[in-house]
């Protein structure tokens, strides 16, 4: 994508995808804030729909929903391209590492579930109809994968030299071992409640095939991120092949952890899942930040021609 950006007109096009994939579950949302039982199984009552602490997450996500929406017209205006790089980067960051594991692992994971049990419902959605999970959640996955295409074309025309200069690992061994003792329990961890031992119950509330293979996803894009800089000649891959998988990869130990801990089954914490997130997000959001750091240093100065068309910058 560094060689040819997206054209003005492709860009805006999938920023309306973007948007549109979020409508549905906002209109949800607003709705049930509104008391509607729209999406419920008919005659099952309210559930925890009206708890406080369920209309606090409804009123949260809403505004999370807002600043999705924020982030994808900013990477698309002219404007975007004038706003210090943490505005952009942290949202999209956040964003990035709640939806990459929905948008690449449920699909796979509904489908599976689909041929071995014949639905697509996680069992989890309470007094809600199984379809609900589908609109949403596949409402998600659209979402992500078109802020990613954003973000890389975001990123390309900003910081096009660090981005074609590969992502380099940190000058400090600590803090690549940090890196190593905080995120590689995290993904063994996922990889252990997404296939518990015979008469070992896994993460509670993420029994079904669909929410496994999410957990899957989140082991994987963790330990791929982790590798890319540290053993580039392993992976040789491309520039922005690399910088997408150490990207998603931090993104999602960053985050996944704090996420699967607010979304607890009926609010109870898993102690070792706080544990795992505990080590994995400060580890993940040290290690992304070094990585953005040397990379920055070492990448080749950008040309007056460069400066003037892409507005690259160090970071």
């Amino acid at each position: 994508m560094l060689g040819g950006h997206l054209a003005s007109r492709t860009r805006s096009a999938i920023a309306a995808i973007a948007i549109a994939a979020l409508l549905p579950y906002t209109v949800l949302k607003v709705l049930w804030l509104a008391d509607s039982r729209i999406g419920m199984v008919p005659g099952s009552g309210y559930g925890h729909m009206q708890d406080a602490r369920m209309e606090i997450g409804n009123g949260i996500t809403i505004l999370a929903v807002g600043v999705g929406i924020a982030v994808v017209l900013a990477l698309v205006q002219d404007w975007g391209m004038r706003l210090s790089w943490w505005v952009l980067v942290l949202p999209a960051a956040g964003a990035t590492g709640a939806l990459a594991p929905i948008a690449l692992g449920l699909p796979f994971g509904v489908l599976l579930q689909t041929l071995v049990d014949g639905n697509m419902s996680t069992g989890g959605e309470g007094n809600l109809e199984g379809p609900v999970f589908s609109v949403v959640y596949g409402g998600f996955a659209v979402f992500g994968i078109a802020l990613s295409v954003l973000f890389v074309d975001y990123v390309g025309r900003r910081w096009s030299t660090v981005i074609a200069s590969g992502p380099k690992p940190p000058r400090e061994r600590w803090i690549i071992l940090a890196a190593i003792a905080g995120m590689v329990p995290f993904a063994l961890g996922m990889l252990f409640w997404a296939f518990p031992a015979p008469g070992t119950a896994g993460l509670d509330g993420w029994q079904s095939i669909a929410q496994r293979m999410v957990l899957v996803v989140i082991a994987l894009l963790t330990l791929v991120g982790l590798i890319t800089p540290l053993l580039p000649r392993l992976l040789a891959a491309p520039p922005v092949l690399a910088w997408l998988t150490v990207w998603v990869g931090c993104c999602t130990a960053a985050v996944q952890g704090p996420i699967l801990l607010l979304l607890a089954h009926d609010a109870v914490l898993s102690v070792p899942l706080l544990v795992l997130a505990a080590l994995a997000t400060p580890a993940a959001v040290l290690f992304g930040l070094a990585v953005l750091r040397r990379s920055s240093e070492t990448a080749p100065a950008a040309t007056p021609a460069q400066h003037g068309r892409t507005r690259t910058r160090k970071l």
